[in-house]
């Protein structure tokens, strides 16, 4: 049903609040609503200028329903449902207000006639139009696309001038010359296509081409505009070919007479129009009939020759079912290692096609498998993983397209680490079938926590959105491929726009050519002179000016390199296409930094004449994170500005301020964004907002039936109406409770697994935290994959998901969360162990899937004769259709919400290129240059370097280059670690790990390569020399490295035979000896004195890595680096500890064989390398057999390693299991340390080589000493001595008491002992004698109150005059709500109508008045479960109990009526339990007489207060009312408590102690009663008093009674503290003691303030003497100051004071005040 509401607002001058304009509100206003009571948003709608009403987010459009129009009318009040199954009582404002606060401008036709009518959006005139043509194309497309430009009005006018329209062709075709922004364009030509101007005004135009024959007429150009409008609209969208036939056909016949006449020459034109006509022709084709699949030919041997089936521009990104279930091999041929391609064409084919199949290879294979051997559940699939039972639970608003929450059997996954796994990786690809893979739905990793992943949840962002709408309880087959969607999809793309035109460095890589030109800027000007000054690391710099391209360069070692790095240098700088080769420790990034300083400090030089403003930025691409940051600080380091990190997430400090994000938002601080995208943004904020406000509240809906039960209220659209008048007829609260038997004692049900309680191991999470931390290969993944480039705002989307969260739970009739108020058979509270079981009983209920059927559903006439299986069955039924109403909802605008989430990225885009335009360096990972493409494309950098080049896959780095590129520099080295496909067998035989470094290698290009290694000592070099590198040589400092310590050699290789072991749930392997060797050969190593950042453990498979982790504790072994070598490439240590894991009976070793990893792994210590492994087995390959070979020669081979003793050198222990190193416990030998500590005593270590001499380590003997007391030092001999001195011993305080204390206590308010007064309540003080400060300051006493409040609950306070009201929460409701305060404060009557009616009465008034009919006692009509006649009356709540099933417990007499025939019987809604009726009539209309306490009524079994009972509502209600009389005298006069505290305000803000000032005024705040504004003027009066006490003594005390002063004020600060104590009154006795304890210190403070007068003035006085005395001992005295003693010490300090001349500190009349 269609629902309006209006409102009246008023604005001055007809202004909003919205910047002044645009929020035009006059008169009486109507927000228009679609149908369904939401927003009807389109999302091609642009933003709008804020001076046009109309341009705003909430345009609602006309929905189609009839009450819907655009001219405005008196629309209906809301219905209770609204159309959404959910009370939308109040929503005048609440919809008002929830657009408001989502930003969301609304659009208001007027409803009053005289009010200013809404200005019309006016077409755009020919000057606003003109000036696009010199603004940027982005911004140009960007105002056409925007509503308020009024560019699609005058699309559609009825008449437009010629030269308007000559002017509109130039305009689009300038404006679609942007590539960022591909949704607004869309958007764009999806509105010219519908437009008047293509259907009639473009047919005019060319129909006056030939009626003007003035040669002025510029023909040819505005025929090459029509024609290229016309390419660009069908190639975008080809559904217009049907709009564009008659402006072809009428655009042929033009030109022929053009060309008869003259007036056009060009014979281009007519072979573009002859083009287009075949492209069009084309499109109309495919369009018009289905894409017949492409002949797969099987190829047993791989032919370059054979042409493609197919253009591989049109093959789809994402797998199709055909590439899925196929049998024979897709058309593939080689990445060619030398020679040439055919063309950009033949190139881009090979690549796409390859990396296509890397993609989709280990999904197929992986399906087929799975469907031969689907029953087979212990067999493992090799290609995929896959999941059972896989369920899509409900979609998610994520910052720009809706995900999906999806559950998953995780009951065969017990073995799975999962935050470890790299399963279910971000941006992993995933496919569901419900039907063995007939039909498949594709989906990517959105988001995955190893929290839910233990659970089976994660989240999925489907390809096709709104593709599972309908997809409720069915459930999938879910298979998963480790490969990174994401970046294939963009890798791809970007293969498919790369063009021959567009492609560049075409000769070197698809021509293959050998001779590389110089840059062109560099071929342009020939004399180009760079500054070479700053590669040299001096302080004082001086210009070294070389011409470039000459041969006069300075010589290697006037830049400080050696001569490799000098030419490597110099190719770099004077070659368009350079590639670097570094091996290992060679300082191929030393080099490259030293390139990119020369390339940025001379970039001045290199402009053209085509650099219009500046040259672009140097554009670096890394493989690895960890890379790409050590290479931008290495720049930063000596240009410290102009630096852009973008992409994956960084981990450097130095870096944070130059990552997108942060430039972003300086950006925007700065004001610096251009209006036309901060404008845009708010649009596309606005409408986003309210789009994703409506679809949080539908998943929210939808969620909420997953987690309780929804009330019947909200379902009443898809009840029958006799469905919900069952239940209006029960007229209970808990109706949906009962119904569905959430409220039954007995729930026997079978458990589901999956809902069983899961117990954690705290003693295993606590040796986890102990463990080293080791970074997961999973976290390695997911850190390349997680791209920090989006900015949005997800805080403030959590805040409104919270809020709808908070509004829709009250839709639930039970929440799970109030489980605990359900009560045993015998009315106790159930147990904890009960109250889980009812929880999993009540889960697997809702997740069952078996439901009723429409005609199942339409049969049922009575919903109570259900049995208990078919009422959650119907239940169910209700709940999918209201899920489905909340999706039906939610899919209709989520193509919306993902098209507005697309077209605020470009809008990002368009502000991430302005921002990067101007910057020098931008850097990225390849992931982040894969998904940045468009943001590279558009900046065009002129030079690109590439580090790690040999790593990345080929398609990667052509992908990331522009058309702008004019010099590439490949830096790495294919030697070590290649690109790393997903399928060996397209890395092998396509040659897919080729990477665009090595083919450019062996394809015969120049390769400067770097030759002397910096890293290596010559013992580990020469492996590298003699088997990787031929000519390698090793530099100076090499020869000067020490020897490592504690070993006899600085390298060995550790042979061994213990086998290896197959991981779970991955293909890694692991061996648990070489983990446990290696870990104590860590250990010994830090023992000899080494930093454990100086030693990394590496191995060759990620599966070691978990035994790496459980046996190194952080605590001794933090700083150790643990990881794969894969993980560990470019980066290198002074030890390296090598496990190769591999150990067979079957003679594999996997990758070992690889020679790149072997160069890795054998290449990255500096000092020493110690290897573990199996060479027996390594021997069988041929290139480690040469290296073993060696090694044995060298003697560097062997089963075990020595350990040397740096104190001993003639002591050596040779180790060959890990036990064998506590041999040498402390890392020497076995003998003792002899070494005598500072203290005397002699080390008690055994031999150490660590801290040589002791300077760290601590004695651990006895002390000797003796503490001044006398007793002995009890700390060990390397602490501090004790001074506080422990032993035990008699004390005798001053209070009189004694007691055993420890030595060092002397402060008499520690005596223990029981006070033992008799406070003025009557009670004995149950404080001790220190606690009451020796009888001063008493203990709250802390007896029991045993008073019952009116509202019935007992007091919670203790010993008190007066009791507190009731903290609990309000019991009191009634059928329609629950009262939300506390019981103590007022409840508010329910205004709602009475439901107690039955068909014989019915009460008029109001629920929260008394009732205006009597009771009924006809018998009730309704039938149990049981089939029984209810025993209840009519119209009240049918007890559960029958008189036929439970007839001896219902006829067991109590009252004595109730074994009459005629008994009925009434179940009490608090506590459940069933009486006669008759009785209890009796016993409620029963008056107390003489009894003047108010109280409720009480079940007469149980003494549960009756509270919620129809029946007896007038007497509760009358009860309530005298409770509520009761409550308002408690609470006092509301206008004087106010007053009061508004008075109390000023005097707190006056109080010198502001800590203090706001302690208080919190508390004050919080007040409610006249008692505790009472309580808070004490404790004001008290507070002052003691600063007055502290202020009196402040400067005037002499410097000799400072020890006094300070306990003075300690005394005074105690009694502060017990007088802040948040309490609710002060006790008689606590105001008595507080005024006693402050009058003594004020005597304290003023006897010693005359004191110190005495002094100064030198007065000398027997008789002053003794009053000072007789003061000094009533001050000190124990316990409280007695009257006489007052009088007497009030006496003498007026004599004091009268002959010091000084006023007394304390008047006597403050005094009087302090008592």
């Amino acid at each position: 049903m269609m629902s309006g509401t209006r409102y009246k607002s008023h604005s001055r001058g007809g202004q909003g609040s919205h910047g002044g304009r645009g929020f035009r509100v006059a008169g009486r206003q109507t927000y228009k609503y679609s149908s369904i009571g939401r927003l009807n948003l389109s999302a091609n709608d642009s933003f709008g200028d804020q001076g046009n009403a109309n341009d705003n987010a909430g345009n609602f459009r006309d929905s189609g329903d009839a009450s819907v129009r655009r001219k405005s009318r008196p629309v209906t009040q809301h219905s209770n449902t609204c159309g959404r199954g959910r009370n939308i009582s109040n929503s005048r404002t609440e919809s008002r207000h929830q657009y408001i606060e989502a930003g969301l401008e609304l659009t208001h036709p007027s409803t009053n006639s005289g009010s200013r009518s809404r200005r019309e959006i006016r077409a755009t005139g020919y000057k606003r139009l003109e000036e696009l043509l010199s603004k940027d194309k982005a911004e140009a497309l960007i105002q056409l696309s925007s509503t308020y430009f009024g560019f699609e009005k005058l699309l559609n006018e009825p008449e437009i001038r010629r030269d308007l329209r000559t002017l509109i062709c130039r305009v689009l075709i300038h404006a679609c010359q942007c590539t960022t922004s591909t949704v607004s364009l869309n958007a764009l030509l999806s509105k010219v296509q519908n437009s008047m101007f293509i259907k009639y005004h473009m047919h005019q135009h060319i129909m006056a081409l030939k009626d003007e024959r003035s040669p002025r007429v510029r023909h040819e150009v505005e025929i090459q505009d029509i024609i290229t409008v016309i390419r660009i609209l069908v190639e975008r969208l080809p559904s217009a070919t049907g709009e564009v036939k008659a402006s072809l056909m009428l655009l042929e016949l033009t030109m022929e007479e053009l060309y008869e006449v003259g007036l056009i020459y060009d014979r281009n034109i007519r072979s573009r129009f002859d083009e287009l006509k075949e492209f069009v022709k084309e499109v109309e084709k495919t369009q018009g009939e289905k894409v017949k699949p492409a002949t797969r030919r099987k190829i047993n041997n791989i032919d370059d020759d054979i042409p493609p089936p197919n253009n591989f521009r049109d093959i789809p990104i994402f797998p199709t079912l055909e590439d899925l279930t196929m049998d024979k091999i897709p058309f593939l041929r080689k990445n060619k290692l030398d020679g040439s391609y055919d063309n950009a064409d033949h190139y881009l084919d090979v690549q796409f096609r390859l990396l296509r199949e890397d993609m989709i290879r280990p999904l197929r294979e992986g399906i087929i498998e799975y469907l031969q051997h689907k029953h087979d559940r212990h067999r493992r699939i090799t290609d995929i993983r896959v999941y059972n039972d896989v369920t899509v639970e409900y979609p998610i608003c994520s910052h720009d397209c809706i995900i999906y929450k999806v559950h998953f059997d995780v009951s065969r996954l017990k073995g799975v680490r999962w935050q470890s796994t790299k399963r279910l990786i971000y941006g992993s690809l995933v496919c569901l079938s419900k039907d063995d893979f007939q039909t498949v739905y594709f989906a990517t990793v959105a988001n995955s926590k190893p929290r839910d992943l233990e659970n089976g949840f994660l989240d999925l962002k489907f390809e096709i959105q709104g593709q599972v709408e309908n997809t409720r309880n069915e459930k999938f087959t879910m298979v998963e491929t480790s490969s990174f969607f994401e970046a294939y999809r963009h890798v791809l793309l970007s293969l498919q726009m790369i063009t021959e035109q567009n492609m560049p460095m075409k000769k070197y890589i698809i021509e293959g050519r050998h001779e590389v030109n110089a840059p062109y800027y560099l071929r342009y000007n020939r004399n180009m002179t760079y500054d070479l000054g700053p590669l040299i690391d001096e302080d004082t710099r001086k210009p070294m000016l070389v011409k470039i391209a000459s041969n006069t360069w300075p010589s290697p070692s006037s830049l400080q390199l050696d001569d490799s790095q000098f030419n490597a240098l110099k190719t770099a700088l004077t070659k368009e296409f350079a590639v670097i080769q570094g091996p290992p420790g060679t300082g191929k990034t030393y080099v490259g930094l030293k390139i990119v300083h020369a390339l940025l400090h001379n970039r001045k030089y290199r402009k053209t004449v085509h650099d219009e403003i500046n040259e672009s930025p140097i554009f670096i691409i890394s493989y690895t994170n960890h890379a790409l940051d050590q290479f931008l600080e290495g720049i930063h380091s000596f240009y410290p500005d102009g630096i852009v990190r973008v992409g994956g997430r960084s981990s450097s400090e130095t870096l944070k301020k130059f990552n997108l994000n942060n430039l972003r938002q300086e950006s925007r601080e700065r004001k610096e964004v251009p209006r036309h995208i901060r404008v845009k943004k708010r649009f596309l904020f606005q409408k986003i907002d309210a789009l994703r406000y409506n679809m949080e509240n539908s998943i929210e809906n939808i969620k909420l039936t997953t987690t309780g039960v929804i009330h019947t209220r909200f379902l009443r659209k898809w009840m029958r109406n006799g469905h919900y008048k069952s239940f209006t007829e029960c007229r209970e609260n808990q109706s949906m409770i009962s119904w569905l038997s959430l409220d039954e004692v007995n729930m026997n049900l079978d458990i589901d697994t999956r809902f069983s309680v899961i117990e954690i191991n705290d003693k295993e999470e606590n040796e986890e935290g102990e463990q080293l931390e080791v970074a997961e290969e999973s976290d390695l993944i997911a850190e390349k994959r997680v791209l920090d480039i989006d900015d949005a705002d997800e805080e403030d989307a959590m805040r409104t998901t919270r809020k709808i969260r908070n509004t829709v739970r009250k839709q639930l009739a039970f929440d799970p969360d109030q489980m605990e108020r359900f009560k045993d058979e015998d009315s106790f509270q159930l147990s904890k162990r009960d109250r889980q079981k009812r929880m999993r009983t009540f889960k697997l209920e809702l997740q069952k899937t078996d439901k009723m059927s429409y005609v199942e559903a339409a049969r049922v006439q009575n919903v109570w004769r259900l049995q208990r299986n078919d009422r959650w069955r119907l239940y169910r039924f209700w709940i999918s259709q209201y899920c489905d109403h909340e999706r039906h909802l939610l899919y209709k605008t989520q193509e919306d919400y993902s098209t507005l989430g697309k077209q605020l990225q470009e809008i990002r885009l368009e502000e991430d290129i302005l921002l990067i335009r101007n910057e020098k360096v931008i850097g990225m990972t390849t992931t982040g240059a894969a998904r940045c493409r468009n943001m590279i494309k558009n900046i065009k950098p002129k030079i690109v370097i590439v580090e790690e080049a040999a790593e990345v896959l080929e398609a990667h780095i052509v992908s990331s280059l522009t058309e702008g590129c004019e010099h590439l520099i490949l830096i790495g080295d294919h030697q070590q670690l290649r690109p790393n496909p997903t399928v060996y067998d397209l890395a092998k035989r396509y040659n897919l790990e080729i990477s665009l470094f090595e083919r450019m290698v062996k394809n015969g290009m120049h390769c400067e390569r770097l030759n002397t290694q910096h890293r290596m000592r010559p013992e580990i070099s020469s492996l590298m020399k003699n088997h990787f590198y031929k000519g390698l040589q090793d530099a100076p400092i090499v020869h000067s490295y020490e020897k490592v310590k504690g070993v006899a050699s600085n390298m060995l290789f550790i042979d061994h035979d213990h086998k290896e072991a197959s991981v779970k749930d991955t293909l890694s392997k692991s061996n648990v000896y070489e983990a446990e060797f290696l870990v104590s050969l860590c250990k010994y190593m830090i023992q000899q004195g080494y930093n454990p950042s100086e030693i990394t453990i590496l191995t060759t498979y990620t599966g070691q890595l978990l035994h790496f982790k459980k046996n190194m504790k952080s605590e001794f072994f933090k700083g150790v680096r643990v990881c794969s070598v894969d993980n560990f490439q470019g980066e290198e240590n002074e030890i390296i500890l090598l496990s190769l894991v591999r150990s067979n009976d079957e003679g594999r070793i996997g990758f070992l064989k690889e020679k790149n990893r072997m160069c890795v792994a054998l290449s990255r210590a500096k000092k020493g390398l110690f290897c573990i492994g199996n060479m027996k087995l390594l021997t069988r390959d041929d290139h480690w057999r040469k290296i073993v070979t060696e090694l044995r020669q060298k003697n560097l081979l062997s089963k075990t390693i020595r350990l040397c003793c740096q104190n001993h050198p003639g002591r050596a222990v040779d180790v060959q299991e890990p036990l064998d190193f506590m041999k040498c416990p402390e890392g020497g030998c076995n003998e003792r340390c002899v070494y005598r500590l500072k203290c005397g005593h002699v080390c008690k270590l055994s031999c150490h080589p660590y801290d040589p001499e002791h300077k760290n380590i601590k004695c651990s003997r006895p002390c000797v000493k003796q503490l001044p007391c006398g007793h002995a030092c009890k700390e060990e001999c390397s602490q501090p001595c004790t001074s506080t001195c422990r032993e035990i011993v008699s004390k005798l305080w001053p209070c009189g008491h004694k007691g055993e204390y420890q030595c060092h206590v002397d402060d008499p308010l520690s005596c223990s002992n029981p006070c033992g007064v008799i406070l003025k309540c009557g009670h004995l003080c149950q404080g001790t004698c220190g606690g009451c400060t020796n009888g001063r300051l008493h203990q709250q006493c802390r007896s029991k109150c045993n008073r019952t409040l009116v509202c019935g609950h007992g007091c919670l306070e203790p010993c008190t005059r007066n009791c507190p009201p009731c903290s609990k929460s309000c019991e009191n409701r009634c059928v329609h709500n629950k009262c939300p305060n506390k019981c103590g404060e007022k409840c508010t009557p329910c205004t709602m109508p009475c439901e107690w009616r039955c068909q014989h009465k019915q009460c008029t008034m109001q629920c929260g008045q008394l009732c205006n009919r009597r009771r009924c006692d006809k018998p009730c009509k309704n039938t149990l479960s049981c089939g029984h006649q209810c025993a209840g009356l009519c119209g009240e709540l049918c007890p559960r109990k029958c008189l036929i099933c439970d007839n001896f417990e219902l006829t067991t007499i109590m009252f004595g009526s109730e074994d009459k025939p005629n008994a009925r019987f009434i179940q009490l809604e608090d506590c459940g339990h069933v009486i006669e009726s008759t009785a209890l009539d009796v016993w409620m209309d029963l008056e107390d007489d003489g009894n003047t306490n108010v109280q409720s009524k009480d079940c007469p079994i149980c003494k549960t207060p009756i509270r919620r009972n129809l029946r007896y509502g007038n007497i509760i209600k009358e009860l309530q009312m005298d409770i509520e009389c009761m409550k308002s005298k408690i609470i006092g006069d509301e206008y004087k408590i106010r007053h009061d505290k508004i008075r109390l305000q000023r005097e707190i803000q006056r109080l010198s102690d502001k800590e203090c000032g706001t302690f208080l005024l919190t508390e004050l705040n919080a007040l409610l009663t006249a008692e505790q504004v009472s309580n808070m003027e004490n404790k004001l009066q008290f507070v002052s008093k003691v600063d007055e006490i502290n202020k009196a003594g402040d400067g005037k005390i002499n410097a000799r009674y400072a020890d006094i002063e300070k306990r003075i004020k300690k005394e005074l600060d105690i009694c502060k503290k017990l007088i802040l104590m948040p309490r609710y009154q002060f006790s008689e006795q606590m105001l008595h003691d507080i005024a006693s304890e402050l009058q003594r210190l004020s005597f304290y403070m003023e006897l010693y303030v005359l004191k110190s007068e005495l002094r100064n003035k030198s007065i000398i006085s027997e008789t002053l003497a003794d009053y000072v005395r007789i003061v000094k001992k009533h001050v000190t005295s124990i316990g409280p100051l007695k009257e006489k003693d007052v009088k007497t010490t009030i006496f003498c300090l007026k004599i004091i004071s009268r002959e010091c001349g000084v006023v007394p500190c304390i008047s006597d009349k403050e005094r009087v005040q302090i008592v």
